[in-house]
């Protein structure tokens, strides 16, 4: 009955719960996947650092611009350059598009900063998906394009580590200083933070 599988699951339940918006997978990979399809064939930039888009917008959600402390209502439309910090109130959800064919959703309590992201395509092909994320609190899940694994690097850093994937579906949670990853499709490495 104590296996640690089962105690990990059953802690994530418990906080899935109370973040039940950010835990809706199947209606979140609709939305991202739409989201992605949509903005990659757009894309056309040759190696570029790119900034993340806000899909849309759900309760308090409010932003820090690069190298400031002061918060303001993250809308709709709006770009968040690298420095950015994003953090979502009891009640806020936010949905960012991260490069063309990445996107997250950030859910209730959540505090997250973007840290890097870079996008690059030649003849067509994506060279390039480049999305490092830091996630303080709260939860964060992210839909990667997997048809071009090679190529991509998209991390979630936590306190304890760091989750990364190529092209798949997950979500990374902190919660009381803890983190736990959950992957719905394809791997995900977790690396523990240097002591």
């Amino acid at each position: 009955m104590n296996h640690p599988t089962r105690q990990l699951n059953f802690r994530i339940g418990l906080v899935a719960r109370k973040h039940r918006h950010s835990f809706l997978l199947l209606r979140l990979r609709q939305t991202l996947c739409l989201i992605a399809m949509l903005l990659l064939p757009a894309a056309t930039l040759q190696a570029a650092t790119v900034t993340a888009k806000v899909f849309s917008v759900a309760g308090t959600v409010e932003f820090a611009g690069p190298g400031s402390s002061s918060y303001a209502p993250l809308k709709k439309g709006q770009t968040l350059a690298i420095g950015s910090t994003i953090r979502t109130g009891d009640d806020g959800v936010a949905v960012l598009v991260t490069t063309p064919g990445s996107a997250i959703q950030l859910g209730n309590g959540s505090i997250l900063k973007i840290n890097q992201l870079a996008f690059a395509k030649s003849g067509g092909a994506v060279t390039q998906r480049t999305a490092v994320l830091q996630l303080t609190s709260g939860v964060v899940s992210a839909l990667i394009d997997p048809s071009t694994p090679k190529i991509t690097d998209f991390q979630v850093q936590t306190p304890e580590g760091a989750a990364a994937a190529r092209g798949t579906f997950y979500a990374v949670l902190v919660y009381h200083g803890k983190t736990y990853v959950g992957v719905k499709e394809g791997k995900v490495a977790v690396k523990a933070a240097s002591q």
